[in-house]
């Protein structure tokens, strides 16, 4: 568990975290702020970066205010302090104990499944006077306020511990280019924790350098010029040396901070990391994070990993992979994402969504509970199936809950082509694919689907037919703990089939375009009808998509109709959809 106050983008918020969390949710939520508090409060001194005043929420400290961050540990050996010594004793943490279910913290355990833990805390301030931030890290001990900086000394956490929890960190901006060199840290103690520090075949390499088959000087290009010095220099002083020319100092320091990857394929030559594309260079630190990892499990010890971003550089089929080897032999693993493909790697229940409401911090898991047995099919596919599709929308400023899933396939299909297209949308103020994440909805499922995203996302809207289902729907909707921010509602008797009518009657001669369906459509209301009679058709809907796509009228009318349901999901009037005074919008064709 991690408590944030004023830090960064952060006014106040708390997070609990799994073993192999996953965060996800819009730029400026969080994600990145949560891994520097962690950085900051178990991270090694040389992982931490210098805090300026843009590190405190407002970027201008004044001299009461605090960064204060406070990490809950648990996991001791057999939740006994009295086998744990080294964190529990005088001069060190205090015994507190953890209820899983609901957060709390208690100084007595009275209940036999609470878990033995204790705080870790940094709190951080501004001096105006030297312009510097000055951070202190210790164990929390202290149920009311506590300013270290002002009040009795806390006991600091020993480095030692810090190590031993072995939190080790991989930001979302990261170069690799020197990291399989000893001027690289994470290169030296993976080394020291391998046991693997390759002396002999670093002096050999040493005295190899030192006697080269082909010295430099003794090159006919550069021989007679090194000779003439070298008589200069013995004319001026007696006994004098001779130059000689060598690729490094020749001391084995000189030799392995020399040393850098290159990277070879079968048939080719040994190419530098520094010339790789980015994809392997970027790999080439979580492969040695990997090692690492593998050694401390090994031994016994903690591993604790805070990974930004993972997709980065990477293909989906690697993207998988790595994420799976890091959980397999990490203690523990925080993961941030803008991948729905990497949050859908875990357990709906370790998939946080963040949401930061004028920093105000709120983490909400994407599912509270492991499904029962007796779980619905369509909560199945809602939080299985459809997963990736789901936590896609959810990355979007507004979600839409259309009906079913015609409406779904139908709007994604449309929209994917249209944006293809340059400049389809070039006066709208707000546009669908940007602004609005659509969900994947069952039939006749859009009031319970709605009630489990709006837990998750603050704007949720719902689209909704123009008939008694929809009517009905949409009573349901507004009778729900919390409303949709908008319903959005098909013209009287309409359905979405016939929005797309609407958009295709821009140009009549867009018929001929479905000459090879059977039966050839020969009006637009024809093809309106087919549409109808054939629900999520993925080949019609892709014919249909092309050819709006392709057709500057159609086009128009398109980006008309879907940049009006992304003004109705952000509370806007348009030419398109209009309140009609019972908290419904309503399609205006």
């Amino acid at each position: 568990m991690l408590e944030v106050e004023n830090f960064r983008g952060i006014k106040k918020g708390c997070v609990r975290f799994t073993r192999n969390s996953v965060f996800v949710g819009a730029n400026n939520a969080g994600k990145t702020t949560l891994i520097e508090a962690l950085t900051l409060l178990l991270g090694r001194d040389k992982q931490i970066r210098e805090l300026t005043e843009h590190d405190f929420h407002g970027s201008d400290p004044q001299p009461a205010d605090r960064i204060r961050l406070v990490a809950t540990i648990t996991d001791f050996k057999n939740d006994d302090p009295d086998d744990n010594t080294d964190w529990f004793r005088e001069g060190r943490a205090v015994e507190k104990w953890l209820n899983l279910d609901t957060g709390e913290i208690h100084a007595q355990k009275t209940d036999g499944s609470w878990k033995l833990c204790c705080q870790v805390a940094t709190q951080a301030y501004f001096d105006r006077d030297s312009l510097s931030v000055e951070v202190a890290r210790y164990f929390h001990d202290y149920d009311h306020p506590f300013d270290p900086f002002s009040d009795d000394v806390p006991f600091a956490v020993p480095p030692l511990l810090i190590k031993q929890l072995g939190f080790y960190l991989v930001r979302a901006s990261r170069t690799w280019d020197r990291v399989f060199s000893w001027g690289s840290e994470l290169f030296k103690r993976t080394l020291t924790a391998a046991a693997a520090q390759p002396a002999l075949a670093v002096l050999s390499e040493r005295n190899r350098l030192r006697t080269p088959e082909l010295p430099i000087e003794l090159d006919p290009q550069i021989s007679g010029l090194i000779e003439s010095v070298n008589a200069e220099l013995a004319r001026c002083m007696p006994d004098a040396p001779s130059i000689q020319l060598r690729v490094t100092n020749t001391d084995s320091r000189s030799v392995m901070d020399a040393v850098g990857a290159h990277f070879i394929r079968e048939g080719g030559s040994s190419v530098p990391a520094t010339r790789q594309g980015s994809g392997l260079v970027s790999l080439q630190g979580l492969l040695l994070l990997l090692e690492l990892g593998r050694v401390r499990a090994a031994a016994g010890e903690g591993f604790l990993l805070a990974l930004g971003e993972p997709e980065l550089h990477l293909p989906p089929a690697s993207q998988q992979q790595l994420v799976q080897r890091v959980q397999a032999l990490s203690t523990q693993t925080i993961t941030t994402t803008h991948s729905p493909l990497i949050a859908a790697m875990v357990e709906p229940t370790s998939v946080i969504i963040l949401r930061n409401d004028h920093g105000n911090l709120s983490a909400e898991p994407f599912l509270l509970e492991p499904l029962s047995a007796e779980a619905p099919n369509w909560k199945r596919k809602f939080f299985q199936l459809n997963r990736v599709e789901v936590l896609s929308a959810l990355m979007y400023t507004s979600v839409l809950v259309p009906e079913g899933k015609a409406d779904f396939y139908l709007l994604k299909t449309i929209l994917r082509a249209l944006m293809l297209t340059e400049t389809w949308a070039p006066a709208q103020a707000r546009n669908l694919g940007l602004d609005v994440g659509v969900v994947p909805t069952e039939d006749a499922k859009v009031v319970e689907t709605f009630t489990l995203l709006s837990r998750v996302h603050a704007r949720c809207c719902c689209l909704v037919d123009g008939d008694g289902d929809g009517d009905r729907y949409a009573q349901g909707l507004k009778a729900a703990p919390l409303s949709p921010v908008a319903i959005i509602q098909w013209a009287r008797g309409e359905m979405i089939e016939d929005a797309i009518g609407w958009i295709l009657q821009a140009d009549a001669g867009i018929v001929a375009s479905f000459d090879a369906f059977v039966p050839r459509p020969a009006t637009i209301n024809d093809v309106v009808a087919l549409l109808k009679a054939n629900k999520v058709d993925i080949v019609l809907y892709e014919t249909l998509a092309d050819a709006i796509a392709s057709n500057e009228l159609c086009r128009g009318r398109a980006s008309d109709l879907f940049s009006g349901i992304a003004d109705a999901c952000a509370g806007h009037a348009s030419a398109r959809f209009a309140a009609n005074g019972h908290g419904i919008w309503t399609f205006l064709p």
